[in-house]
């Protein structure tokens, strides 16, 4: 139970980690690049932030969801591979003892 505490703590702090910088570059450009004056404009900014932190965090979990899935792929096939050798030895087996 506390090992999937600390994992799920983990996770976050990893998400964070990796977010975090890339939210703050686009804020820093969006401020430096457009001079906002107005409470409009501010929102805007605050709009096209809140956009960019959903595409930062949708890449990564792209590319995680990605891995999980070639690990998953490659474990089944593994074990697909398994199955099918017991399979032929099995059939060896049946037919040795019908002889």
């Amino acid at each position: 139970m506390k090992n999937n505490k600390i994992n799920s703590h983990v996770k976050a702090w990893s998400w964070i980690g990796k977010v975090a910088p890339l939210t703050a570059l686009l804020a820093l450009l969006l401020i430096l690049v457009f001079d906002f004056n107005t409470i409009t404009e501010w929102v805007i900014c605050f709009i096209a932030l809140a956009f960019g932190v959903v595409a930062f965090t949708w890449w990564w979990w792209v590319i995680y969801a990605v891995r999980e899935l070639n690990r998953l792929l490659t474990t089944t096939s593994n074990r697909f591979e398994q199955v099918m050798k017991d399979i032929r030895d099995l059939k060896d087996d049946f037919r040795k003892n019908k002889k």
